[in-house]
């Protein structure tokens, strides 16, 4: 653990040292009662035993308990009234005069009893904090940053002669962190960096550049890019939560942004910060059009773009694909080759090779025509009945031949 010198005296006069973790134990108690407790989802980042380490802290002067008259403003005006009341005092005015009334009038003894307890850090433990703010904010705000990435951090500042406030030491600590998933495909975490580098900046009422981190996890979201420069098959891709969207939305409108000014702001944040990625399902034009849909409250259409969408190569080297997935053999992992596992016998054998990514449009076809039952059956067809030529009417056409011949 990276340990913080801090300069305290003992009984003895030696010099004794302060942990990063006993500053945030320090930050953790103060101002809170002095029945606090550490809960459990705490105790990664205070340590298991950060309730016996406050007393010690509080034995060594780093912290210490309210007196009674600091606390008492604390109490409602109807509290004050009352004892006020009590003792013979007038029970009437502000809030301020009858705490001024009460810490004035009345033995401190006598209503230590009613006020709450504190934790409060002393000058020497304030210091110490002050100090040391990055890792106080890296807590508060979960950024996810290890002390030795914020320690590194403040190195590197200090060597370049660079101020070392703690927004620029946590700052930092977050670019040394895109370089090392930018180099290492981990485009998914890469993605979570951007997020919470976007509410580090929204808590630093930087709603600008909050918005610009935030067009940067939209554009990971639409790649398709995972870790290890992983890409998702086309219907598995995941668009960005609503609640993102939302956020964005909100930001947009607190910095007066119409819809085509944040196209254009897209377009132009992500030729500036947005990282080289090995293949993406979208163009960036495409996806400020998405962009401004979702901030109007249509959802990710899927179907509508995929005209519009890359196709992935199974077999590019930059990224790894598959659109059919297989089963591995059992004891292979992703990292290793597993194109030609062993079977049984230690023989190699071929898997069959993924089959090239289609974008298939489905087709809408006519249903084909079936008879009803009714016109299944067999007309009869009406047979008419063959004209039956008279004897009488045979004589005369003889008859009149005859005569034409002559005879």
């Amino acid at each position: 653990m990276l340990c913080i010198r801090a300069f305290a005296r003992s009984d003895e006069g030696m010099i004794m040292g302060l942990s990063v973790r006993d500053i945030l134990i320090l930050d953790y108690f103060d101002g809170k009662p002095v029945h606090t407790k550490v809960p459990a989802y705490q105790e990664k980042v205070l340590g298991p035993h950060a309730n016996q380490r406050i007393r010690l802290l509080l034995e060594e002067g780093w912290i210490r308990y309210t007196r009674p008259q600091e606390t008492v403003n604390m109490l409602p005006d109807k509290a004050l009234a009352d004892f006020l009341a009590h003792y013979g005092y007038s029970p009437e005015g502000s809030h301020a005069q009858l705490v001024r009334r009460v810490v004035d009038s009345i033995p401190e003894t006598d209503y230590a009893h009613a006020v709450p307890k504190l934790y409060i850090a002393t000058m020497d433990g304030r210091r110490e904090m002050n100090s040391h703010m990055a890792y106080i904010l890296n807590a508060r705000g979960n950024y996810g940053l290890t002390e030795g990435e914020i320690g590194e951090a403040q190195r590197t500042l200090a060597a370049r002669r660079e101020p070392c406030s703690a927004k620029s030491i946590l700052l930092r600590a977050f670019q040394q962190k895109i370089e090392i998933f930018t180099m290492g495909g981990e485009w998914t975490r890469l993605r979570n960096l951007y997020f919470t580098m976007g509410n580090f900046y929204v808590r630093q009422d930087e709603n600008h550049t909050a918005l610009t981190m935030l067009y940067l996890v939209f554009l990971l979201d639409m790649s398709g890019m995972e870790n290890r420069n992983r890409l998702v098959t086309y219907e598995e891709l995941f668009p960005t939560q609503k609640g993102i969207i939302l956020l964005m939305n909100q930001l947009r409108k607190e910095l007066g942004m119409s819809e085509m000014a944040v196209k254009t702001d897209f377009l132009s944040s992500i030729a500036r910060m947005g990282p080289r990625l090995p293949f993406s399902y979208f163009s960036p034009q495409v996806m400020a059009r998405i962009l401004v849909e979702r901030l109007r409250g249509f959802d990710f259409d899927r179907t509508r773009y995929i005209s519009e969408a890359n196709t992935p190569d199974a077999s590019s080297k930059a990224y790894h694909y598959r659109s059919v997935p297989f089963s591995l053999p059992e004891g292979r992992g992703e990292g290793r080759n597993n194109s030609s596992p062993q079977d049984s016998f230690g023989i190699r054998r071929h898997l069959t090779p993924p089959v090239p990514p289609v974008m298939r449009v489905p087709a809408f076809t006519t249903r084909p025509f079936v008879p009803s039952p009714k016109a299944r059956r067999k007309v009869k067809r009406k047979v008419e009945p063959k004209r039956k030529t008279s004897v009488k009417g045979k004589e005369k056409k003889k008859n009149w031949i005859a005569r034409l011949l002559g005879r």
